[in-house]
């Protein structure tokens, strides 16, 4: 069976990047650090500290591009990458201050973990829909933006977000029951016709 020529594209251009390619790393950087950015607003919303994320993820992926493994996705690769650079930023901010305060570095890390997925701001322009939303986990809310504004498959969703691909169908599932249930407009409406609206609101 034949690859999709986006993910031949990708293995390609991964390929050349792990060869020493400058060309291919600054194709990768103008192809994926604005949606790469967009998606780490979504998750937290320090903005400096998701700018310092980023330049960091690209300065480590170069520099350690030899020991990098292959992947057929570069965008998912990159988000899961970025994702494990916020909660690393996030936990050495906290290590300090609970080691201040005499705690360790695992309060650090369960910590940071709970601020991404304890963070609350979504922009959206429908405030209706926008209420609806703030109903879901944030969980909910990062997997919706996965889904239907970056159009990833379960698998991908689950490599980022740490769950199996059955749990990240649940989360979706769940998040549109729910949005179907409080959204009035959403009631009656197709998990497809209420996408187009998601994308819509995460997108502003």
């Amino acid at each position: 069976m034949e690859r999709p020529i986006a993910q031949v594209e990708d293995i390609e251009l991964w390929k050349s990047f792990k060869s020493g390619s400058e060309a291919a790393y600054r194709r990768l950087y103008e192809q994926y650090a604005p949606v790469l950015y967009s998606y780490g607003c979504k998750v937290c919303n320090d903005e400096p500290l998701v700018k310092d994320c980023l330049q960091d993820l690209f300065f480590n992926v170069w520099r350690t591009r030899d020991n990098l493994s292959y992947t057929t996705s570069i965008k998912y690769y990159l988000f899961r990458a970025l994702r494990r650079e916020i909660i690393r930023k996030l936990s050495r901010r906290l290590e300090i201050a609970h080691r201040m305060a005499g705690a360790g570095l695992e309060m650090a890390e369960r910590s940071a973990e709970e601020i991404l997925i304890a963070n609350e701001d979504v922009y959206i322009r429908d405030q209706t829909l926008k209420q609806a939303l703030s109903r879901l986990s944030v969980r909910q809310r990062e997997a919706i933006y996965l889904r239907f504004y970056e159009n990833a498959p379960f698998e991908d969703i689950a490599a980022i977000m740490n769950i199996t691909p059955r749990a990240a169908y649940k989360l979706i599932y769940r998040a549109i029951e729910a949005l179907q249930k409080t959204y009035v407009p959403a009631r009656g409406m197709s998990a497809e016709l209420l996408g187009l609206l998601l994308i819509l609101a995460i997108t502003a």
